[in-house]
């Protein structure tokens, strides 16, 4: 898989990463930092600020386009300088992979890719959390070493999150 940071040019094929999943009746797009509602020109400078020098809240961070054989398939999030109070609300790791390339390993793939920049950057562990309805991505997060560490049914909605943690 190639991993990259977005540019200006990218903008249709993540339009229609945005539209996929809308069309798949999921409203909210994983690892996106709020691609479908920001202007996309902003959104690459965000994403690029962040690589660079972070920000004061969040850290350095990075948020990669996911492609293989020129396929995107798609996005990774890894925020590796969160603060502690931060990693265990938010994760240190997310990704979405686009609905019609899901169920091919892709997504263990980019959590593994994560795991390695992670401790490139320092980290013992990474904490990584999804809804306990993601199946799928709970599945994934274990297959990686995750181990269960917390439930919170107070997050929006009823929505019951889970947060795993991966020793890296």
């Amino acid at each position: 898989m190639i991993y990259r940071l977005p540019e200006l040019q990218d903008k249709d094929i993540l339009q229609q990463y945005v539209q996929e999943h809308f069309d798949n009746n999921e409203s909210s797009i994983s690892a996106s930092l709020g691609l479908s509602s920001s202007d996309y020109a902003q959104w690459v400078e965000k994403i690029k600020t962040n690589a660079l020098t972070g920000d004061d809240e969040w850290g350095k961070s990075l948020l990669y386009l996911c492609f293989d054989d020129g396929n995107f398939i798609g996005l990774l999030s890894i925020r590796y300088e969160l603060p502690k109070a931060l990693s265990e609300k938010y994760g240190d790791i997310g990704y979405g992979v686009r609905p019609s390339e899901r169920k091919k390993g892709y997504a263990t793939q980019m959590l593994r890719y994560a795991l390695t920049v992670c401790k490139e950057n320092g980290m013992e562990k990474a904490i990584l959390g999804c809804y306990k309805s993601n199946i799928a991505s709970a599945a994934t997060i274990i297959k990686c070493g995750g181990i269960l560490v917390a439930e919170n049914d107070n997050y929006k909605n009823g929505i019951v999150s889970q947060y795993y943690e991966l020793k890296l």
